[in-house]
């Protein structure tokens, strides 16, 4: 089973409080999903527990006349589809209205009616990567409207989101794992919340790590590069007999870097007795000598 089918199965196990949180849930999933034709509307889902849902609410909260078939795909590896057919009727007309007007309510300002909003969409048209392999929450919509409808509805709750077309359909897409965690609270997935962030807390702190160690071989690296062009300059002026005509203190600094090559400037200064800018002084005018002997 995928992360994602596995989320919204979690999702799908939610009881209601009000009824018309289902409804903008329902809504939200019939509006996405729903085809119109002239004698009748069908709704095509490929999760039986999804289908069960929306059959559940029209049989509970309308009077509408329907029916539910399935038919196997073409496509996806031959898995079912499940339609849901209601043939034009007065009650039909009523509920289209009342979707319509889903898109006269302000989510932003009814927290539970924005998370059914969200949670329907996700059950229908939503996509989660599994954390251990990246961070992506996608929806996938077909029309411009509702997929810059949810664009702005997530954006005003402060997430990163973005939208953006890709073949034949929209794409709205979150990539940072906090904005996700906090998508996955918000639908109601709450072990997936915790799946996801103990995969984040556990990424990170590998990710730590690498870096430390990066950073460690750098500096090595740096310091090894730093003490090798420093022995090389030193050997150059001890060759060529420039070492006795060098102050005392150059030399002071040549004998500790010839006995211990691979030591910091730091430790060198410390085996001296002198702060490090005053070690880094007397290898500049080391090196100043070496430029002018060998231009």
């Amino acid at each position: 089973m995928s992360f994602t089918q596995r989320v919204k199965e979690e999702i799908l196990q939610q009881k209601f409080m009000k009824r018309r949180e289902k409804e903008i849930e329902i809504y939200a999933m019939l509006k996405i999903k729903q085809k119109v034709y002239h004698d009748r509307i069908e709704v095509k889902v490929e999760n039986i527990l999804i289908a069960k849902r929306i059959y559940l609410y029209l049989k509970e909260h309308t009077k509408l006349k329907y029916t539910i078939k399935y038919s196997i795909s073409k496509y996806f590896g031959k898995n079912r589809i499940y339609i849901i057919t209601i043939p034009n009727q007065y009650e039909l007309k009523n509920m289209l209205k009342l979707i319509n007007l889903l898109d006269k309510i302000d989510m932003l300002k009814h927290k539970k009616y924005l998370e059914s909003y969200i949670r329907g969409m996700f059950l229908v048209c939503g996509y989660i990567k599994k954390p251990e392999k990246g961070y992506a929450l996608d929806f996938f919509i077909e029309n411009s409207e509702d997929a810059e409808r949810l664009c702005n509805y997530i954006d005003g709750i402060g997430k990163k989101v973005f939208c953006t077309k890709k073949r034949n359909k929209y794409l709205v897409y979150l990539r940072n794992a906090e904005d996700i965690l906090d998508i996955l609270i918000m639908v109601g997935a709450k072990q997936a919340f915790f799946h996801y962030e103990d995969v984040t807390v556990i990424k990170d702190l590998k990710n730590q790590t690498i870096r430390a160690m990066n950073w460690e071989v750098a500096n090595e690296t740096k310091l090894l590069n730093t003490a090798n062009k420093q022995i090389t300059m030193i050997t150059y002026l001890i060759e060529n007999r420039y070492y006795d005509d060098l102050t005392d203190a150059l030399k002071e600094v040549i004998n500790i870097r010839m006995e211990n090559p691979e030591s910091s400037l730091v430790e060198l200064a410390d085996m001296l007795g002198i702060t490090k800018s005053g070690i880094r002084n007397r290898f500049r005018r080391l090196e100043e000598l070496y430029n002018k002997i060998i231009e």
